[in-house]
């Protein structure tokens, strides 16, 4: 029997294919949508078709039926239309929480709200000073180069910071 153990030498070597999880709304399908909308059918808080839970790819196909096809010639496969609205309404529903949720602590604690506001603004310019500092050196050393071979360099436009 082998020994399976992790070693530098197995770190270097290159790992086999891994299957990489389709996304919907940037969250895994199989590993996290998949499982969290079966749980939400057994305690009767969704109904999602069973079909669409057990094969949530579908083939892509036109109005007319004929299947759609990559530039390389395969099969085109969209997510279920009931796990995509699902996915649509939690996210919803949970960006909907966070814009409530940072609103009661705006009229709850304001003061802190604004001294944390105030802050990230003034931390923001110092990062903001830095990066045009690091970009006007870089730039000037560019022009050096630029003028020595006969060309100028073109235009950055200034940025702005934007309060939170």
């Amino acid at each position: 029997m082998a020994k399976d153990t992790l070693t530098i030498h197995t770190l270097m070597k290159p790992s086999p294919y891994k299957v990489k999880d389709r996304s919907v709304w940037s969250l895994p399908l199989n590993g996290l949508w998949i499982p969290f909308f079966t749980a939400t059918n057994a305690t009767g808080e969704s109904h999602i078709d069973s079909g669409a839970l057990g094969c949530p790819m579908r083939l892509s196909v036109d109005k007319d039926g004929v299947p759609k096809l990559k530039d390389d010639g395969s099969a085109r496969y969209q997510v279920d239309k009931d796990i995509s609205n699902a996915a649509k309404m939690v996210k919803g529903n949970f960006a909907f929480g966070l814009m409530s949720f940072t609103e009661t602590v705006k009229k709850t604690h304001a003061e802190q709200y604004k001294a944390q506001v105030e802050a990230a603004q003034t931390e923001g310019a110092k990062v903001l000073e830095h990066d045009d500092t690091t970009l006007g050196a870089y730039l000037a050393e560019l022009e050096k180069v630029a003028n020595a071979a006969g060309e100028a360099p073109a235009p950055i436009p200034d940025r702005e910071l934007v309060p939170a």
